[in-house]
């Protein structure tokens, strides 16, 4: 586990140091990292083996007491309430509904079973990360579909910011 650690924070510090000579998000450019390292095999299967088991070790016993933490720490109650309008509403429902369709019709074509495909690819990459992927999983009595759940957050999330990152730039 201990080398999966040290994996870990090596990817990390690569992508904050790559974020001073590619204008990217440092998270994008670490994840993107990540899949070439995994894509051309620079790792020994022992590292990839700790680093699997380090995720394992970090989700059973950190993600609930984390998504505790988090949720009330930085949710304002207030601005929740106030945002809580029938227009909000209704554009949520479409987000969720359209998420939930489109994933689960494009999982069906490449052979993937639709309603696994509509929380993972559908939910979790529409959702705030790591917290929300706990949250749609463990409403949907998957939990066992955290690691497709991650990857689905990690690369729609680094999808958005590398997206974000090349358009912005053009509007301002």
């Amino acid at each position: 586990m201990g080398a999966g650690l040290f994996a870990a924070v090596a990817f990390f510090v690569v992508g904050q140091i790559l974020s001073g000579f590619i204008p990217l998000h440092a998270y994008a450019l670490m994840i993107i990292s990540v899949a070439v390292a995994k894509i051309f095999g620079f790792l020994p299967q022992i590292v990839e083996d700790s680093a699997s088991q380090w995720y394992q070790f970090v989700v059973k016993n950190w993600t609930f007491p984390l998504l505790v933490g988090v949720g009330v720490t930085y949710t304002d109650f207030s601005a929740v309430l106030n945002a809580l309008t029938l227009q909000y509403i209704l554009i949520v429902a479409a987000v969720i509904v359209g998420a939930i369709i489109g994933a689960g019709a494009i999982g069906r074509l490449v052979g993937f079973y639709p309603i696994e495909a509509s929380i993972t690819a559908g939910l979790c990459m529409a959702n705030m990360g790591g917290t929300g992927d706990v949250a749609v999983l463990s409403a949907a009595k998957r939990m066992e579909l955290m690691p497709l759940a991650q990857i689905s957050s990690r690369l729609g999330g680094a999808l958005i910011l590398l997206i974000a990152g090349l358009i912005v730039p053009l509007l301002l």
